[in-house]
């Protein structure tokens, strides 16, 4: 008999669970309705990579300024090889979403890296030698991006 009423129990509790659900799937519905698009970009979080990728970039034509006053020179055939590294003015962002909340964007950052090379130290007279692209992936985490 212990059993049976067992069973029946499992039973009842099985039927109320399904009315109960049942009965929320539209709430559930439309709470689900007012879910942003999670693969949809963020305006606010796409202006601020703007924002951070123009500061990169700052950040990269002060280090090209500073490796053109100290150029590479190594001693070539003729007459000293002279070079720097310095970086493309053109650059794109992209803002990608992760899913997670505690760093729910990635920013990614893309650029090219130059080798000037020059005829003498003073590196005024330089052309680009080689060229590669970079990318840079940032993640968006308590309110500010992070290398």
């Amino acid at each position: 008999m212990a059993r049976t009423s067992l069973s029946n129990l499992k039973r009842a509790c099985l039927a109320l669970a399904s009315v109960l659900l049942v009965s929320a799937a539209p709430a559930a519905a439309d709470s689900l309705a007012n879910i942003p698009n999670s693969n949809a970009p963020d305006e606010s979080a796409l202006s601020s990579f703007s924002m951070f990728a123009q500061k990169w970039m700052a950040k990269m034509e002060t280090a090209e300024a500073r490796n053109r006053e100290n150029p590479t020179v190594r001693p070539g055939a003729s007459q000293n090889l002279v070079t720097y590294r310095g970086f493309g003015e053109d650059y794109s962002v992209e803002l990608r979403p992760t899913g997670h909340p505690s760093s729910p964007f990635i920013g990614i950052l893309r650029y090219s890296e130059q080798i000037y090379s020059c005829r003498e130290v003073a590196a005024s007279n330089c052309s680009v030698a080689s060229s590669a692209p970079v990318t840079e992936i940032f993640r968006y985490q308590g309110g500010r991006w992070i290398y």
